[in-house]
């Protein structure tokens, strides 16, 4: 091959190379733009939450009664236990109570020590055990009955834990989604409205419930740390106050904006 053809096929090669770079460039701008024709813009969407609540007197009660027994062997101990227990469930019983009311909560034992002077050696004295049972009471009236009762029939270790709840919360909890969504949707409108918009279709909805109730303070033990009135004592019928449950619902609702004015 002579300089002179060399030559040529050096300036052809000059020309054909930014041609075909510029058809590249090409061919990439015009699948981009026909990406943006296959997907087109997501239409403008606004989430809002809302919440509603509602309130009503509770006609469940539920406490938890404990027992405490002592014994020289875990075995006499529990034994001991399980008497008083046995004899405190046969006059609930009498009081109307079924056995699905009636349930054992916990049960614990654990030795008893005897200490030196020092503090220091250790020698087993005994064994303690403790259970507790929780009680619905179905009637809230009797709560403060059953409490009194409580005394008499040898609950020597904790009352506690009383919440008061609804049986069957469904048509209060009905009452609180309807709330929560007129809440949102009363927020939306507002927020859109003063946008020159209005709502469209809802793309999203998520939804959660909650509730709370009064935990009135009350609690009985025995010994130097006796709070409120104690089985030696005679004390007074408990006034019990149950207050109300409140039921919470929240909602997130997500609309599309439809533009109803001309943009400027």
């Amino acid at each position: 091959m002579n300089q002179h053809k060399l030559l040529q096929i050096l300036v052809l090669s000059f020309v054909l190379l930014p041609l075909a770079a510029s058809a590249s460039s090409s061919a990439t701008a015009t699948a981009c733009n026909g990406q943006l024709k296959d997907h087109p813009p997501s239409p403008a969407i606004i989430s809002v939450r809302g919440e509603g609540t509602v309130s009503a007197a509770p006609d469940t009660a539920t406490i938890t009664l404990g027992v405490t027994s002592d014994g020289k062997t875990a075995r006499d101990a529990l034994n001991r236990n399980n008497q008083e227990m046995d004899r405190i469930m046969k006059q609930l019983k009498l009081l109307d109570f079924q056995d699905k009311d009636l349930q054992t909560s916990s049960l614990r034992l654990h030795p008893r020590y005897n200490y030196d002077r020092q503090g220091e050696s250790e020698r087993v004295k005994g064994y303690r055990a403790s259970s507790h049972l929780t009680i619905r009471i179905r009637d809230i009236e009797k709560t403060g009955t059953v409490l009194d009762k409580a005394v008499s029939m040898g609950i020597n270790h904790v009352i506690d834990n009383i919440l008061f709840s609804i049986s069957d919360p469904k048509d209060i909890l009905r009452k609180a989604r309807r709330k929560a969504v007129h809440d949102a949707k009363t927020k939306a409108e507002t927020i859109v409205s003063e946008l020159g918009c209005r709502l469209g279709r809802i793309s999203c909805i998520s939804t959660e419930s909650g509730h709370s109730y009064p935990m009135p303070p009350m609690q009985m033990q025995h010994g130097s740390r006796s709070v409120g009135f104690s089985q030696h004592s005679t004390p007074p019928l408990p006034t019990i106050a149950t207050g109300e449950n409140s039921y919470k619902v929240s909602v997130e609702i997500t609309w599309e904006i439809i533009q109803t004015t001309s943009e400027m």
